[in-house]
């Protein structure tokens, strides 16, 4: 099977994002290198720097694949709103089409789990970037479209049959997504109480529908 140049390029570059994200999950920020990077993704440097530019920009694909899944990965348009990028996930359709609203944030919760364990495992490498101003930025823009994102969730649940849980607002219930659903909940759990991933997924589903459905864990 014949590929093109346009299909060998990105295969390159999801072998360099998924490198930079090993990297970064054992060695923190401060400890990944470029070298480090462009040995284990076994390109030259230069590659590397032609492609991302910066390692705070290698960070920022690295985060990005980590939510997507490292196999759908492709280079995301500049300044994409939030609407544009849900359709990525391959589990969006079926979340949209869900009947109920609790039918939907199952949907939501359970794909989105495994995105916490595979972001929570970065953690370490987010909380390091601060002593760099711009990956601090992707930090923080992070967490604006993480934000941006459950905003939308919410949205779409809450207009399902059944809803939220009685006097529960959009906004009040996005807060609640922010805080219980997130990596470091799932890393804290993960790695710090060593429970299983299952676990981790059980406990936090059952957590976030009884807190936005009001129904009991």
């Amino acid at each position: 099977m014949t590929t093109t140049r346009a299909e060998r390029a990105l295969a390159t570059r999801r072998r360099m994002v998924k490198a930079a994200y090993d990297q970064f999950c054992v060695q923190g920020y401060a400890g990944t290198t470029v070298a480090s990077v462009a040995q284990a993704a076994e390109v030259a440097v230069p590659t590397i720097y032609y492609t991302f530019g910066t390692k705070a920009a290698l960070l920022a694909e690295a985060l990005g694949a980590a939510v997507l899944g490292f196999d759908h990965w492709r280079q995301p348009p500049p300044d994409s709103e939030i609407a544009e990028l849900l359709p990525w996930h391959r589990w969006s359709a079926d979340f949209q089409a869900a009947p109920t609203s609790d039918a939907a944030l199952e949907i939501f919760l359970m794909n989105g789990a495994k995105i916490l364990q595979r972001v929570g495992a970065l953690s370490p490498a987010l909380q390091g970037a601060a002593s760099d101003p711009e990956a601090a930025e992707v930090v923080r823009m992070a967490e604006h479209r993480r934000q941006d994102a459950y905003r939308e969730a919410i949205r779409v649940v809450a207009a399902k049959p059944g809803g939220l849980g009685e006097g529960l607002t959009l906004s009040r219930a996005t807060d609640i997504l922010m805080v219980l659903f997130s990596s470091d909940v799932f890393h804290a759990l993960r790695t710090g109480r060593r429970w299983s991933a299952t676990l981790c997924t059980e406990f936090l589903v059952e957590l976030v529908k009884g807190q936005l459905l009001g129904s009991s864990p």
